[in-house]
């Protein structure tokens, strides 16, 4: 993007991205205690992955990066920093929340949740 303008976005913990990821999490709680009555192996097992992907949201949760996302005209920097190979892929874009994932060896498989309310002006 030759000429683009250089760009500073925040990038931090969501308390949005915190409440959806327990708002899936209660729904899948909700759908096990409705289905109590017959517990059974599959019922343990569903409990097993209800329990891990809290742990996993909440690990993906507690390790978002903190800083800003930048462009200076020439390379996109990650929160830490350092340069990215590429721009940011947006993986889900619904308009005030954007999840990106960010491409490099040292980036591979990072994520950012960008909130427009983190930063008023831009």
């Amino acid at each position: 993007m030759p000429g683009a303008p250089s760009v500073r976005f925040p990038v931090g913990r969501s308390h949005f991205l915190a409440r959806l990821l327990l708002l899936v999490w209660l729904a899948g709680f909700l759908a096990l205690a409705w289905a109590w009555p017959q517990p059974g192996w599959r019922w343990g097992l569903a409990a097993a992955v209800l329990l891990l992907g809290a742990a996993g949201g909440a690990q993906f949760w507690i390790r978002m990066p903190m800083g800003a996302l930048s462009w200076d005209g020439r390379v996109w920097r990650s929160p830490n920093a350092q340069e990215l190979d590429g721009a940011p892929i947006v993986r889900l874009d619904c308009q005030r929340w954007m999840l990106v994932q960010l491409q490099g060896a040292d980036h591979a498989g990072d994520w950012l949740w960008l909130e427009a309310a983190t930063d008023r002006l831009h």
